[in-house]
């Protein structure tokens, strides 16, 4: 029987971006997904900048990028088709050091993961076969695996659910969810537009009562649709081209005024309900659940396949802790913690977007057009109407008992490095580790911190004093505004704490006791 240190199950894009990022740690990992081919249908569209700044990590940043569009603007439109507010999202700024939100082509990118994922030789890819039971255990667990040709039994440390909404993994370890019941029915249509017509590239949302629709140019001519379905439409005619189309008609015109309703071809028609769910618990033991297996998230913030994505981050460093640097293994424990509170956060915000946009009540529609209208004179009114926010963690691997501060559990900004230091992203100084962040620190307090014993948790020691920054002093400014004198930051470049010179010594050593003996 064959071992591995790490079963993926789903080869979904959260479990390629789980191979890749497990496999670039050097793992003996299993990958299990029923089919052997990518789906040609895209589903996910966007991107924030966080995970763009993973895929850096990863290494394959540059490839990505080729497949990206950058948004510009994305425009409420009310019942009459005047616009409500605009968004504009090019000019976000950029803390991690990439626009905030890009939009892409899923099958694309799932491409250039699964060809990047093949040159790590300790994956072993059983694409055609299929997970029918697993025994779990506290040290290896047993999984019961069959395809066309056989059926075969191996053991992996760990398990990792990427297996999508209607997760095996997550049925077999019992793990419910909390329901948000957000439940609604909309056709998904994909549309590609004759490469002869330029498109607009702003975002809609029309906010029209009698028929909620989104409508985004993804990359090139490819426009997806979302139609909402109505209690009072025949459900068996809405994925017909002929409906279809006739739902289009009244919107094209903001895309290319020549587009008529027979314009373009129409790749795909499904009709789905959005839900909003979370399981109660994104571990058993050693079986954890990412992505869809996870939590369900409402389309509208865009969020779904960052989240699986940033899962797989979070759990990463945890695990290659563990079986490497000796972690103790309750850090285990702060995955659901951590990720938890997020997607939470971003369910119930896509929430606060679809009760906006999707409204079926010509009453509810004129409040909250009236809100809208009076919000744009209060731009911090509409932030729930923005892709962009901090993904802070408030439990899990987090100093908050003495001093806590405003900044510990969101993700450093990563500015650029000037010309002199190669332009370099300032995470490939951080590296992938532990990192200690310095400013105006005095030269005997430094030396006093590279003399710990315990000082080899950090991958790496940056004084800012040494370097300086590319676009300009924000990110100087960032950390003068905040009262920082040290940052301890956590592998995923979430920010552990903030220290002064007279705790500095004390933060690292009750960090080290979390990582090696309990998470208090």
């Amino acid at each position: 029987m064959k071992n591995y240190d790490i079963a993926i199950i789903g080869y979904g894009p959260v479990g390629a971006a789980a191979a890749n990022i497990f496999g670039s740690k050097g793992f003996n990992i299993l990958v299990i997904d029923p089919k052997e081919k990518i789906w040609d249908i895209p589903r996910a569209v966007h991107f924030d900048g966080q995970t763009q700044r993973i895929f850096q990590s990863m290494g394959l940043i540059d490839e990505i990028k080729e497949i990206l569009d950058p948004a510009e603007k994305i425009k409420f439109i009310d019942s009459n088709g005047k616009t409500l507010v605009e968004v504009g999202l090019k000019d976000h700024s950029q803390p991690n050091g990439y626009p905030e939100d890009v939009f892409f082509n899923q099958p694309l990118f799932e491409k250039i993961l699964r060809t990047n994922a093949e040159k790590y030789t300790k994956i072993d890819f059983k694409l055609g076969s299929t997970l029918v039971d697993i025994e779990v255990s506290d040290e290896n667990n047993k999984l019961y695996i069959s395809n066309l040709h056989e059926t075969f039994e191996v053991n992996s440390k760990y398990v990792l659910g990427c297996d999508g909404a209607d997760s095996f993994i997550r049925k077999r370890l019992n793990i419910q969810s909390k329901d948000f019941e957000c439940d609604q029915d909309w056709v998904v249509v994909d549309q590609i537009i004759d490469k002869k017509y330029k498109i607009n590239r702003c975002r809609y949302q029309i906010c029209d009562y009698k028929r909620p629709t989104t409508m985004l140019p993804i990359v090139d001519n490819h426009i997806r649709w979302e139609f909402m379905i109505k209690p009072t439409d025949d459900i068996s005619k809405m994925e017909n081209e002929s409906t279809i189309r006739d739902l289009m008609e009244p919107h094209l015109w903001r895309l290319n005024p020549d587009l008529n309703k027979n314009s373009g071809n129409l790749i795909r028609s499904s009709k789905y309900t959005f839900h909003g769910l979370i399981a109660n618990d994104f571990k058993f033991k050693n079986c954890f659940l990412l992505g869809d297996a996870a939590h369900q998230t409402p389309p509208f913030l865009g969020q779904g396949l960052c989240q699986g994505i940033k899962d797989a981050y979070n759990l990463s460093w945890k695990i290659d802790g563990i079986e490497n640097n000796n972690f103790s293994t309750k850090i285990l424990d702060s995955y659901t913690d951590e990720r938890y509170e997020v997607v939470e956060f971003a369910i119930k915000t896509a929430i606060k977007q679809q009760n906006i946009i999707a409204s079926q009540s010509s009453i509810q529609s004129f409040f909250r057009d009236s809100f809208l209208r009076i919000a744009k004179l209060f731009p911090k009114l509409l932030s729930f109407l923005s892709f962009s926010y901090d993904w802070k963690y408030s439990n899990g691997i987090i100093d908050n008992d003495l001093y806590p501060n405003k900044i510990n559990g969101i993700v450093i900004p990563q500015p650029s490095l000037d010309i002199v230091h190669n332009g370099m992203n300032f995470d490939q100084i951080i590296g992938e580790g532990f990192a200690l962040i310095l400013f105006k620190i005095d030269n005997e307090t430094e030396h006093r911190i590279t003399k710990l014993k315990n000082i080899n948790i950090f991958n790496n020691i940056i004084n800012i004093d040494n370097y300086s920054f590319k676009e300009d002093k924000s990110f100087i400014e960032w950390l003068s505004n905040n009262n920082i004198n040290a940052a301890i930051v956590k592998p995923d470049k979430h920010v552990y704490g903030c220290c002064d010179d007279n705790d500095i010594i004390f933060k690292i050593d009750k960090l080290t006791n979390k990582l090696y003996k309990e998470i208090n």
